[in-house]
């Protein structure tokens, strides 16, 4: 499995989102034109948090928290916020499938995370539960199509990080989506206008959950 605190602890490290880059913050406001936008938003597995610090400059109103496995990332996030003058941002390590945090909030947000994650099922029931009533949860996943692409795409280094994926141990479905929630789901990137954008195709499906 992935070991991000090492990956982290590199110097050199990129910031940046694995799926969409800045561009992700811009879908995410959309989000926000449908649905208002909320008092406090939470980026479960957020590695550098581009999302969640882009958002927190243009919505100083909302709370915004991201949480992630790795100290190192989590203390480098902090210290950045701080140095940007981001009261409204802050960071905690937690981790899925326990998400130990015991708040809720009126976005739950998880993207490209799943990925690396066993127990998917567990992972969404927490997920869920830290949605506060009449919020959302938007989730993207890993399905048989992400398998079959990033088998024949990936090589090496970038194998090893997929290894749940490519062995098939984490994959599930909208219909698993819908069976842990107990609710119905929406496509996420259509909801936001995204089916345009290069990175959005079968093998990166993501959904919005309301409670």
């Amino acid at each position: 499995m992935m070991d991000w605190e090492r990956f982290y602890r590199r110097a050199d490290y990129d910031r940046c989102a694995y799926i969409g880059g800045e561009r992700m913050a811009d879908l995410v406001e959309r989000f926000f034109d449908r649905v208002d936008v909320p008092e406090d938003f939470a980026s479960v597995g957020c590695g550098p948090a581009v999302v969640p610090f882009l958002l927190a400059e243009r919505h100083p109103e909302t709370e915004f928290f991201g949480f992630d496995l790795s100290e190192t990332v989590v203390r480098d996030n902090a210290q950045k916020a701080e140095e940007q003058g981001l009261d409204n941002l802050q960071f905690a390590v937690d981790s899925l499938p326990d998400l130990d945090t015991d708040r809720r909030f009126d976005v739950v947000y998880c993207v490209a995370t799943l990925y690396f994650v066993e127990e998917p099922r567990r992972a969404i029931e927490r997920l869920y539960s830290r949605v506060r009533d009449g919020g959302h949860l938007v989730v993207n996943y890993p399905n048989e199509t992400s398998r079959e692409q990033f088998d024949r795409e990936f090589e090496e280094r970038k194998r090893e990080s997929f290894e749940l994926v490519l062995s098939g141990e984490n994959l599930i479905s909208e219909d698993v989506i819908r069976d842990v929630t107990g609710a119905e789901t929406q496509n996420y990137w259509k909801l936001v206008g995204g089916e345009g954008e290069e990175f959005v195709d079968s093998a990166t499906p993501c959904v919005v959950v309301r409670k």
